[in-house]
């Protein structure tokens, strides 16, 4: 599949994971198995998983123990530390991923030990508790990560809200530009669009190399001054930032 930017991303995403909510045992693997290498094959999603593998670096450790060496006092202590439904979501990525690692995969592959955790039931219970308990906190945080997390690494892609706050500031140069059409201004405006649509496709370095990219080689064309060239990008970005130190 070729590489989908953040809107494409989400529709399949919630696509994807309302299939795996609703689907019965005899469907539960496949579709799991499916459903992670789409997210390890996606750019954007592949790095939010990393994040989450970063941000919960210490309950990741404590999921370490070799699976002989769990005992009923290690999955009820693990427990004690889920006090908030991030760290469920992380805890259910986390056990998703140590199963989907093991293979062959059989029929209730990702049931298997889910009694471990939350008391042995029968496959269609467990089922239910695999969503309850793992795969949906999972979505929950992941789509967090979408919606509204903040891009702080430069190897971070923008999410919904960071992207909004993006685009209102372009649209108010776009705004600026069309008050003072000129031949000039047109192929900047055209830049700028350029700008706008890589927003939900690149991370936020590659998106940053671009915007300089485009806007220095505009004023070495002396289409535009440096200092306009400066005042463009410190309005797209937010940040005051020289292009040609």
């Amino acid at each position: 599949m070729r590489q989908l930017n953040s809107i494409e991303l989400k529709e399949k995403f919630e696509d994807y994971s309302s299939d795996i909510r609703y689907c019965d045992v005899d469907q539960l693997t496949i579709k799991v198995n499916q459903f992670i290498f789409f997210l390890r094959d996606q750019p954007i999603s592949k790095r939010i998983l990393e994040r989450i593998e970063n941000d919960f670096k210490s309950l990741r450790s404590n999921l370490t123990v070799d699976q002989f060496q769990r005992n009923g006092k290690y999955y009820r202590d693990l427990l004690e530390q889920l006090y908030s439904r991030e760290l469920q979501g992380a805890f259910g990525y986390f056990y998703i991923i140590e199963k989907f690692e093991i293979n062959p995969k059989y029929r209730t592959h990702y049931l298997d030990d889910v009694g471990k955790w939350y008391g042995e039931k029968d496959y269609n219970e467990e089922n239910d508790r695999f969503k309850s308990y793992f795969f949906i906190p999972f979505i929950e945080l992941f789509e967090w990560f979408l919606r509204e997390s903040e891009t702080i690494n430069p190897n971070d892609y923008f999410s919904e809200e960071t992207q909004q706050n993006i685009i209102a500031r372009i649209d108010v140069l776009e705004e600026n530009l069309s008050l003072k059409l000129n031949i000039g201004n047109q192929i900047v405006f055209e830049e700028v669009e350029e700008v706008k649509d890589l927003i939900t496709f690149l991370n936020k370095k590659n998106w940053f190399e671009v915007i300089k990219g485009k806007f220095v080689d505009l004023a070495l064309a002396e289409v535009i001054s440096k200092e306009v060239a400066n005042t463009i990008v410190e309005s797209i970005t937010g940040n005051k930032i020289d292009l040609f130190r």
